[in-house]
């Protein structure tokens, strides 16, 4: 029986039902609640600006994730600060022209905010994913899953240690390959000028489809929550 009370295995067992690899839809979901709650409670909060600053903010793409869930007062303060720390750097720079100095943001963080979150939640979907597919239902759920992208499933492989778990993988991976080569070959058939008064069928996405499965979903799904607006005490 599948545990409700684990709440990674419950996650994962929700994902499975979606169109893509369950681990990419719930560190979207997973990213999304970082950031929500980032915006949400920490905007003002020093410590969080100061390990924004260390970090030069968020990377490119977790950057115009956020963006894309909204809220410009929040963007505001956050880039308002950003901009000042680093036209400030750049005047202290021209100050000490002579003197080499240090880059901007050089310091113990090294790593975005939310890719940091993101690791630490991917090695936790990753083992929760292994450890539930030693259950019968879950693993039957899987079977019948879009399976995981090939980023993960390469993760799962190798920190499988059960024989039986990798072999499940193994298995249901190469049957997503083949069924998503087939659609794709399909395709290109149809896409033949002798072929076009036939209707597109199931393949009409497998493009798309083939680009989550190589390299992992994006992490912003088409159905956007609407953000939660706080009004921010600037």
């Amino acid at each position: 029986m599948i545990n409700n009370n684990d709440a990674i295995q419950y996650n994962l067992t929700q994902a499975l039902t979606g169109p893509t690899c369950p681990v990419c839809r719930c560190l979207a979901e997973a990213t999304r609640r970082f950031l929500d709650n980032l915006m949400y409670e920490f905007v003002n909060d020093n410590q969080t600006r100061d390990r924004l600053r260390a970090t030069r903010g968020f990377c490119r793409e977790h950057a115009w994730t956020l963006q894309k869930m909204g809220d410009p007062l929040g963007h505001s303060i956050l880039y308002a600060d950003l901009i000042d720390a680093y036209r400030q750097h750049l005047e202290k720079k021209g100050l000490l022209s002579k003197i080499k100095s240090t880059k901007f943001g050089q310091g113990k963080e090294e790593e975005c905010l939310a890719c940091r979150e993101e690791r630490e939640m991917e090695r936790r979907y990753i083992f929760g994913l292994l450890r539930a597919l030693n259950n019968g239902e879950f693993r039957e759920a899987y079977r019948s899953s879009a399976g995981l992208c090939l980023p993960h499933y390469q993760l799962a492989e190798q920190q499988a240690t059960d024989g039986d778990v990798r072999a499940t993988l193994r298995e249901v991976q190469i049957d997503r390959f083949a069924k998503l080569s087939a659609e794709l070959k399909e395709f290109i058939r149809k896409s033949d000028y002798r072929n076009v008064d036939e209707l597109p069928g199931e393949e009409r996405d497998a493009w798309i489809r083939a680009v989550g499965l190589w390299v992992g979903s994006p992490h912003v799904e088409k159905e956007q929550r609407p953000f939660r607006h706080k009004k921010q005490p600037v």
